[in-house]
């Protein structure tokens, strides 16, 4: 589901998600650089005066794109945290980095291609800076949890080893493609829990 402005016409909301999606797709086929007005138009099926109208600039577009992006990343880890027991928000913050929304082939090379742009475009740079940080904090706040509940080691460590593990297998689903598909990475980064936690294995 993508982040809608509320003030927006039913009709303008559609035609947004519409070009959203069509981003999306050419972004992951084409790159940062590669992706044109042109392109999206076709892809969306509209004129790029529609993409003017809504968003000014490819540079707008990309930017709404991204907000959008980590806005739907949020909602899903944020959920994870309405769990009580620590252990169970870890998994759950796991989990939902796993899951088919957040790392899917096409989504995948849509974070990356972002990622890889932070250097040359302050926008992406904020924007990725700014939900790369809230979501770290959710992990550390979940890990000082369970530790202090269950033991283990120290929490700043498990949190930055949990996303640590978790960037790595999403570079490498990214590279391999079905070589390495959610199922596989996701049981690597539940045996590498049990490897931090490992008086918890029976659990995780």
């Amino acid at each position: 589901m993508l982040d809608e402005d509320a003030s927006l016409s039913p009709t303008s909301r559609r035609m947004q998600a519409r070009i959203i999606e069509a981003v999306i797709d050419t972004v992951a086929a084409h790159g940062i650089s590669g992706t044109t007005l042109a392109l999206v138009a076709r892809a969306a099926g509209v004129s790029q005066g529609v993409l003017v109208f809504h968003f000014r600039t490819k540079e707008g577009l990309l930017a709404e794109t991204l907000r959008r992006q980590n806005a739907d990343y949020r909602r899903l880890w944020q959920a994870a945290l309405t769990r009580s027991d620590p252990l169970a928000r870890v998994l759950g913050l796991i989990r939902t980095d796993y899951s088919a929304p957040v790392c899917s082939r096409r989504t995948l090379a849509l974070w990356f291609a972002f990622w890889g742009e932070t250097a040359a475009r302050p926008i992406c740079r904020n924007l990725c800076e700014t939900a790369e940080r809230e979501r770290a904090l959710a992990m550390e706040e979940a890990a000082r949890d369970l530790v202090a509940l269950y033991g283990g080691p120290a929490p700043d460590l498990l949190a930055r080893s949990v996303d640590a593990m978790t960037d790595g297998l999403w570079l490498q689903m990214h590279i391999h493609g079905a070589r390495m598909p959610r199922a596989r990475a996701l049981g690597q980064a539940l045996d590498h829990l049990r490897l931090m936690l490992p008086h918890l294995a029976d659990r995780i």
